[in-house]
């Protein structure tokens, strides 16, 4: 598909999502989303844009001051946030790194000069693709998880992706809620040695807070782009 029909299928998308009220500009290079101006209705004008270095002083203050200790424990991703990033120069060499390796994406949204949301489409040239997206505390709620993993579904359907998948924590109902409006569907669940760190960090949590043990594991959600979203 040319890249200007692969663009108007894009703003015809994302227009049609209901947190939109209008688009402006939208870029697209080499079947990358480069930026996006957006008017929603929960927050007004937001922009999105692909991550680079510049980026790395507010990425890193959105991730030590504008997430809590639980979101940054879930969003780990390799290699920005697999382990948590001591200053705004350790995240500038692992963003370079990053960019090196070809084969990722990145979103960042950004409000009134913040960033405030961000979002990953990981090794899109495997057979095994799949994302991840975290907002700030303050925007929770606000129908920007949504606009985010809606955008990332976006990329992936200008990759010409098939599908990808998801993992996220059984008892947090709000983020599987959220990918099924988006279309995924639960195909698995993973066995427990896998992220068992995580499942340890939530139950010592739930220990320390006072509240009854849960029994949790990790499912696994997928989208299939041949059925639309």
């Amino acid at each position: 598909m040319a890249v200007f029909c692969k663009t108007e299928a894009l703003r015809r998308n994302l227009q049609a999502l209901p947190e939109v009220v209008s688009l402006g500009e939208i870029e697209v290079e080499d079947n990358i989303i480069k930026y996006i101006s957006i008017e929603t209705r929960a927050i007004g004008g937001v922009t999105l844009h692909q991550l680079d270095i510049a980026d790395a002083p507010g990425l890193f203050e959105f991730y030590t001051e504008g997430l809590s200790e639980k979101p940054r424990r879930l969003f780990a991703p390799y290699p920005l946030f697999h382990t948590p990033p001591s200053s705004a120069d350790e995240l500038v060499s692992r963003i370079t790194n990053w960019k090196s390796e070809n084969d990722w994406t990145a979103l960042i949204l950004v409000k009134d000069g913040r960033t405030i949301g961000f979002a990953l489409l990981k090794r899109f040239s495997t057979e095994r693709v799949t994302s991840a997206i975290v907002v700030r505390d303050e925007f929770l709620k606000r129908k920007m998880g949504y606009l985010l993993q809606s955008m990332i579904v976006e990329q992936a359907r200008l990759l010409d992706l098939k599908k990808f998948h998801v993992k996220i924590v059984s008892d947090n109902l709000a983020s599987v809620r959220l990918h099924e409006k988006c279309g995924f569907k639960q195909t698995r669940v993973l066995p427990p040695p896998i992220y068992e760190e995580i499942l340890e960090y939530l139950s010592d949590s739930d220990k320390k807070n006072g509240n009854e043990p849960v029994d949790r594991h990790i499912v696994e959600l997928v989208i299939d782009l041949d059925h639309g979203i």
